[in-house]
């Protein structure tokens, strides 16, 4: 004879339940988001080739493809990507939320990128999905996964070091492959999905590191967020960071992406959907150096 539940978990499955029918309900009647802006901003970067100077990057980045988020607010994401006119367009991780269908409709929502190169990360989600299917789909669109890997792109006539650290959080990064093919005097931008892994690839010699995964808190109650993020070892939220000790440092650029993860709202400052668009600048050492020479 089947035992019967008890009461206090009784409770906790209506609970659960109510909880899901009342997501569902405000999914069903919630307006169309808010599309994703553009956010641009520079960065200096210390010996960068003077050829790289004002080479634009677009990011994206937490798509989760999916009942969450509207095809329309990704494509229009694709879209600010396509209108900046980017040389390179890097893409770090989280594509689907938790379906395998999900693969399919993130590789037919992501298509159409326009750049030279076009080269992403996988990120937890996409691993707890189906990371071989993600990673194949984005690369029957074009683009290509880094997985623990260097490629080096000619961009404006001058090598930049692409370096792309699988995802830290299901312990797929191996920082020793990464940089194995990173050549010495080249800049080194770094895809990387989760932020708190940057310090560490800033000792490896990286001059930029490019990440999402917070959704910039995507509910953001100060004073709250940030002490609930920092219990979770969450120590870099969205905006530009210094990470790393001495001369071992790193710009690090946390995006708080596209799509909704969870629940079906961003609110608070830092958490509007975005398409980030960096522009790379020689550091003002460098152009006084110049400008004497």
């Amino acid at each position: 004879m089947q035992r019967p539940l008890r009461t206090g978990r009784k409770r906790r499955v209506g609970h659960v339940a109510l909880l899901r029918r009342l997501n569902d309900h405000m999914v069903s009647r919630m307006a169309v988001p808010i599309p994703p802006r553009v956010t641009e901003l520079e960065v200096q970067i210390a010996g960068l080739d003077p050829r790289h100077d004002g080479v634009r990057i677009a990011q994206l980045s937490d798509i989760h493809v999916g009942n969450l988020t509207p095809a329309s607010h990704v494509r229009a994401a694709i879209s600010a990507a396509n209108n900046a006119k980017p040389d390179l367009i890097l893409l770090t991780g989280d594509y689907v939320c938790w379906k395998r269908s999900e693969v399919a409709l993130a590789q037919e929502q992501l298509a159409g990128l326009e750049a030279p190169r076009v080269v992403a990360v996988l990120g937890n989600h996409d691993y707890f999905v189906w990371g071989a299917g993600m990673r194949a789909g984005l690369e029957r669109n074009g683009y290509e996964v880094l997985r623990n890997q260097t490629t080096v792109a000619s961009v404006r006539g001058a090598p930049l070091s692409l370096v792309g650290v699988d995802d830290p959080v299901t312990r797929h990064d191996d920082l020793d492959a990464a940089f194995a093919g990173a050549p010495a005097g080249v800049t080194r931008v770094v895809l990387c999905h989760a932020p708190d892994r940057a310090p560490q690839i800033a000792a490896r010699g990286a001059d930029l590191v490019m990440s999402g995964h917070t959704h910039g808190g995507q509910m953001y109650v100060k004073g709250i967020t940030d002490r609930l993020m920092r219990r979770l070892g969450l120590n870099f939220r969205r905006g530009l960071y210094e990470v790393g000790e001495h001369d071992a440092k790193a710009q690090l650029y946390v995006t708080p992406g596209v799509g909704f993860s969870g629940v079906t709202r961003r609110f608070g400052e830092g958490t509007h959907a975005e398409c980030a668009v960096i522009t790379l600048r020689c550091a003002e050492r460098d152009q006084r150096a110049r400008a004497a020479g």
